[in-house]
């Protein structure tokens, strides 16, 4: 069972590793990204700051739906973590049951590296590719939120996504 998917930019660090792990109750972690498996510095970091008693596998995005998609990982309570809504997106397509998916999740995405971004939430910047996987995400009905940690406020995406277009109707008239 996939506890929760994660959008987050920086991936791994102290509140998606102690925090969310201990909320959630997760065995296991999976790290989807096709960049980080060829990056073995990167890797090796985002190994030191996983507990031993969490299992943490780092794959590239098909490799990891691979993985996600094999039976013996239902009752393992996992955690899976991607870069940006696209790649959130590819895993939750490239499921054959995405209803093993128990809770979709945004912390910090398109902040880093904004480019022609826009702000969602104070956390969340997007771009119409953002947005495009933000809808094709909100299809799988499942809950679907913006939250940093689990004791701070969330923001359900499918709101933010309403008031994001109505401000952009607004400076366009």
């Amino acid at each position: 069972m996939i506890k929760m998917l994660r959008i987050d930019d920086r991936l791994l660090h102290g509140q998606v590793v102690f925090i969310w792990s201990k909320q959630l109750d997760i065995k296991g972690i999976v790290v989807a990204n096709d960049a980080l498996p060829d990056d073995p510095i990167q890797s090796m970091a985002m190994k030191m700051v996983v507990p031993e008693h969490i299992k943490l596998l780092i794959k590239k995005v098909d490799d990891a739906v691979h993985f996600l998609n094999d039976p013996r990982i239902e009752g393992m309570g996992v955690m899976v973590v991607v870069k940006d809504p696209e790649d959130a997106a590819r895993v939750m397509k490239g499921l054959h049951n995405p209803n093993v998916v128990q809770k979709l999740n945004i912390g910090n995405s398109g902040r880093v590296d904004k480019g022609d971004r826009q702000k969602l939430t104070p956390e969340v910047y997007v771009d119409q590719t953002d947005i495009a996987a933000l809808k094709e995400l909100l299809q799988y009905q499942i809950p679907f939120e913006i939250q940093m940690i689990p004791t701070n406020g969330k923001t359900d995406v499918k709101d933010a996504l309403s008031h994001y277009h109505e401000a952009d109707t607004e400076k366009s008239s």
